[in-house]
């Protein structure tokens, strides 16, 4: 009675669906594993590009030129607030990166003169050029 086929073939039934039953779980743990590192590298991919955009598309980059024959302290004052005090020689320039500005025009002083308001800024900025000349404050601005 116990060595009878029926037995045995339930036995061997149950050991094949359990089989069945961990490779379908295993197939389930494999998709959920990719779709996880899937979303990782999307927003790995995301990320890396706001940061390619910010470092080489030139946001933010202020370039000041003197284009006298003079040398100059040039003081430029964003609309929030914050003051930046460039000493160029003639013919010079310098480079930086401001990242908040505010909206609206910068306030340029050469040597302690005002010069006015030069351009207009907004919350997102391309590389942007002041050039000091002999008699004026010229704004440039590039977008990509």
């Amino acid at each position: 009675m116990w060595n009878s086929p029926t037995v045995h073939t339930n036995h061997t039934n149950r050991r094949k669906i359990l089989e069945m039953n961990q490779t379908k779980s295993k197939l389930k743990t494999g998709k959920i594993t990719v779709m996880i590192l899937l979303l990782v590298f999307v927003a790995t991919t995301w990320l890396g590009r706001g940061l390619y955009d910010k470092l080489f598309m030139l946001e933010g980059q202020l370039f000041v030129v003197n284009a006298t024959a003079e040398d100059h302290m040039i003081t430029l004052t964003f609309p929030l607030g914050e003051e930046v005090k460039i000493d160029l020689n003639a013919g010079d320039s310098s480079r930086f990166v401001i990242g908040k500005t505010g909206e609206g025009s910068i306030d340029v002083t050469i040597d302690g003169v005002a010069k006015g308001d030069v351009g207009y800024l907004t919350s997102m900025n391309g590389m942007v050029i002041i050039t000091i000349a002999e008699d004026s404050v010229i704004f440039s601005q590039f977008s990509p």
